[in-house]
């Protein structure tokens, strides 16, 4: 009995879901432009590379227009400025000679030969992080996840205790980074190491079954690890949750992710400090878990 009450309600669910169709245009406001900045300052000495760029309408099918013979430098808190020079479309380089120092806050300065969203001067500021030296780091490669296993960058180094620190890690291979999108990033505090040595601790990861992340005896791999602020974390944690899988499926809308950039240009002017350690990798030195 109950069966011939319950199916026909539920066929007629099923049904009504089925049925609900309907075209909706949405109307896009194409004139709304804002400026967006790509680039961070380390304490490599290096050419540093800023982009600057525009958004576009939701339709358009080609890179970002780029934002030409603007005005870049960055000026540090004790009043040292440099220029940055354009040398190609919206890429601005900082002398090769440049870096940035610890426990010092640099302010980057932005001005347009045109206006965007009636703005021509965008600012932002960010501080230094005092370095944090890696001991060594060890490879391992763990069969017991996916197919043919991952491999794990292991991290041995001492986090100074008593205030928050906050990583970020890259990892090259053969002079090759790996690390070459914001996924591949990997992002954390030191809650659970606070004051202590972290005994390798697992900081990057690479699926064996892909060729492109696959490590082999006689490869070079170079962990850089990246000391930033808490304001870097954040706005770092906040783009991938923006941009991953939203739980529940129907979920709100994300909402853009707000960086230090004034004039509510989209970006984060990001400046940290590195340290680097790097293992040959050898038939003896690889931890291999089954």
């Amino acid at each position: 009995m109950k069966n011939k009450i319950y199916i026909p309600i539920l066929v007629a669910v099923i049904l009504g879901f089925s049925s609900c169709t309907e075209r909706i245009d949405v109307e896009l406001n194409e004139t709304y432009t804002r400026l967006i900045v790509e680039g961070n300052l380390t304490t490599d000495t290096m050419a540093h590379l800023f982009v600057l760029s525009k958004t576009t309408s939701y339709f358009y099918n080609q890179p970002a227009p780029a934002v030409e013979n603007a005005s870049v430098s960055i000026t540090d808190n004790l009043g040292n400025r440099v220029q940055l020079e354009e040398k190609e479309p919206g890429k601005y380089y900082t002398p090769a000679s440049f870096f940035g120092l610890p426990n010092r806050t640099y302010e980057l300065q932005i001005d347009l030969e045109e206006e965007i969203n009636e703005n021509s001067r965008y600012e932002a500021q960010s501080a230094i992080p005092a370095p944090r030296p890696i001991d060594s780091i060890g490879m391992e490669l763990n069969k017991n996840f996916g197919k043919e296993g991952f491999w794990i960058v292991k991290l041995f180094a001492t986090d100074p205790g008593g205030v928050e620190n906050f990583y970020q890690f890259r990892v090259f291979r053969n002079d090759t980074l790996l690390s070459d999108s914001l996924s591949k990033v990997n992002f954390t505090d030191d809650k659970l190491f606070d004051g202590n040595f972290t005994y390798g601790i697992g900081v990057a990861f690479f699926n064996n079954l892909r060729p492109d992340q696959r490590f082999r005896v006689g490869d070079t791999v170079v962990l850089e690890m990246g000391c930033i602020t808490k304001e870097h974390y954040t706005f770092m944690n906040n783009v991938i949750q923006s941009t991953s899988f939203q739980n529940p499926l129907f979920g709100g809308p994300p909402a853009n992710v707000i960086g230090n950039i004034s004039n509510g240009a989209f970006g984060y002017f990001s400046a940290f400090s590195t340290s680097y350690s790097q293992i040959i990798l050898t038939e003896d030195n690889i931890i291999i878990t089954e």
